[in-house]
């Protein structure tokens, strides 16, 4: 570990919340309905990972899963300083839940030889922030949840999470291999260089991965996700009327009648 740490990054291509519409068949998003963006809270994410770097050397290497065009994210990564990037994308991967998902990043990681993980608190297109967890799960390795800070000890072979609790905070060390959620705003992410960008735009090319590299095929895609949507209603219009009371006994009378 004196050499510095293989830092790996999550980052996830996401549609843009404003133009998200369900698929009424299959209870899923409709993804190709609305323009893909990165994932707001995996920005801060790839800024503690760049930071992380920085104190402790070695390399970060973004990883995501979807589609080829997910290779955006990973560019986007690659641009902020990124040493490298891993698409890890399948047709098998397709309607993955958050238990698949988080098994297939985290058998990544695993092949990454990963001594870090670091994630967004959670996604914007489903807000389970249960993705880091899995990965730590699947894996058996440490976890540090809703972090704003690190502090790394590297001849420890550890890294220390700030939290912040009711009423203060509270530090918590963990023992490598740790898999950290960054807290949505913990940092202002560094803009990407021009040279870095245009490397990422022009020159880079992620390693793909499928899920048979991974040795998962019959452990993902949406038969193998246990979470299912029973259904779907699309919410009623409420008209609302404006009402106005100047006396407080003809308030309480006209309370009393709505209720």
């Amino acid at each position: 570990m004196n050499d510095g740490w293989n830092i790996v990054v999550c980052v996830k291509q996401v549609p843009d919340a404003d133009d998200v519409t369900i698929d009424p068949d299959t209870g899923t998003l409709n993804r190709s309905d609305a323009p893909a963006v990165l994932n707001r809270p995996d920005q801060n994410a790839v800024e503690s990972a760049l930071a992380l770097r920085e104190e402790v050397g070695g390399t970060v290497t973004a990883i995501t899963m979807g589609p080829p065009p997910a290779k955006a994210v990973l560019q986007t990564a690659v641009g902020a300083g990124a040493d490298g990037g891993v698409l890890l994308t399948d047709r098998a991967f397709g309607g993955s839940d958050t238990w698949p998902t988080s098994l297939a990043l985290a058998r990544a990681a695993e092949e990454l030889d990963a001594d870090v993980v670091i994630c967004g608190e959670e996604s914007t297109d489903s807000s389970t922030g249960q993705v880091p967890p899995g990965i730590a799960a699947h894996n058996g390795w440490s976890q540090l949840t809703y972090v704003e800070s690190l502090e790394p000890r590297p001849d420890e072979g550890v890294l220390v999470g700030k939290r912040d609790v009711e009423g203060g905070y509270e530090r918590v060390a963990a023992k490598l291999p740790v898999v950290v959620a960054m807290e949505f705003g913990a940092n202002r992410p560094r803009p990407a260089g021009l040279h870095r960008k245009i490397f990422a735009e022009t020159e880079f090319e992620p390693v793909e991965w499928t899920a048979a590299d991974l040795g998962i095929v019959d452990r993902v895609g949406l038969a193998n996700s246990p979470t299912k949507v029973g259904g779907m209603d699309t919410a009623t219009p409420v008209e609302r009327e404006r009402v106005r009371v100047d006396d407080v006994d003809e308030l309480y009378d006209h309370i009393m009648e709505v209720l």
